[in-house]
């Protein structure tokens, strides 16, 4: 019991972490964090550690996969190119297309 308490005051002090950092600009503190949080709860919570070999492959693919599609998400950020919209003109010149001119 004392050692899930442990890990709850594991992660509430990795996510004390990765709060002050995302609110001072710091957010590459999540990145260091995170791997971190996952062997905790792997470990303590999940004791994949205790675990039969069978189990320990699914848990290492389940985290394979996670990471494989966080990648692609993060991948739309990192390479996505904002371009400002274009204004917003008339598609006809100064005497086109304007009716009762003449």
């Amino acid at each position: 019991m004392i050692r899930l308490g442990i890990a709850w005051i594991g992660l509430l002090l990795l996510l004390g972490i990765e709060v002050v950092g995302a609110s001072s600009g710091a957010g590459w503190l999540a990145w260091i964090a995170a791997p971190f949080m996952i062997v905790l709860v792997a470990g303590v919570f999940m004791q994949v550690t205790h675990a039969s070999a069978l189990s320990k492959i699914f848990a290492i693919t389940g985290v394979f996969w996670v990471a494989v599609l966080l990648g692609l998400g993060g991948v739309d950020y990192l390479f996505r190119r904002v371009d400002p919209a274009p204004s917003l003109t008339a598609p006809y010149g100064p005497d086109q297309g304007r009716v009762g001119r003449e």
